[in-house]
């Protein structure tokens, strides 16, 4: 498979887990955990081009057009706050796109540097609790205000994002081993010819 097809088809399995998942905020017995955040990280590590994350962000925007038209989100409205998402979406395709970048440094590091980037779910949390707490919760605000908030918020979305995207980097990453062992092993068994 070239890599065009690979990219149309991680394009289609990540717009996948978007439709599947971002009709509600919160993993059930009977429904994943939402993947917005993931799909973007997974994205800007996979897909990487600009493009793609515009693509990503419209198809989230949809579904969440539809969701809350349709009432399936109760309580769910669209506000201002709601632009920032994309900023929290941005920030996960960038830290995606940076571990990504990291692979010319070694398979430990490019390990190491994935794990680091996990950490940039809780800086895209606090953008997307910032803003709805700003400009959607009534005044005065204070700074104990907004941690509650993000704290409300932060832990269900660093939940949601573990459920995607360690399952699918731990698998990406030993694959990847087992290619460099296989090629490694395929050089050694030449040199012996």
């Amino acid at each position: 498979m070239n890599t065009v097809s690979h990219r149309l088809l991680t394009a289609l399995l990540l717009t996948l887990m978007v439709l599947l998942t971002q009709s509600h905020h919160f993993m059930t017995l009977y429904q994943f955990p939402p993947a917005a955040f993931a799909v973007m990280y997974l994205g800007g590590f996979f897909l990487g081009r600009l493009s793609w994350l515009v693509y990503l962000s419209c198809v989230v925007l949809l579904v969440d057009s539809l969701t809350i038209s349709l009432g399936w989100a109760f309580g769910a409205y669209f506000s201002w706050s709601y632009l920032f998402m994309f900023l929290a979406y941005a920030l996960m395709w960038y830290a995606g796109l940076w571990a990504s970048q990291q692979w010319h440094h070694g398979l430990g590091k490019s390990i190491f540097t994935t794990l680091i980037s996990f950490f940039s779910i809780a800086l895209a949390e606090m953008i997307a609790s910032g803003s709805f707490y700003l400009l959607k919760t009534p005044t005065p605000h204070s700074l104990s205000g907004l941690l509650q908030y993000y704290m409300t918020w932060a832990y269900q979305s660093v939940e949601s994002f573990l459920f995607w995207a360690l399952p699918i980097m731990a698998i990406y990453y030993v694959v990847k081993v087992a290619m460099l062992t296989l090629k490694a092993g395929s050089r050694h068994d030449l040199m012996q010819r």
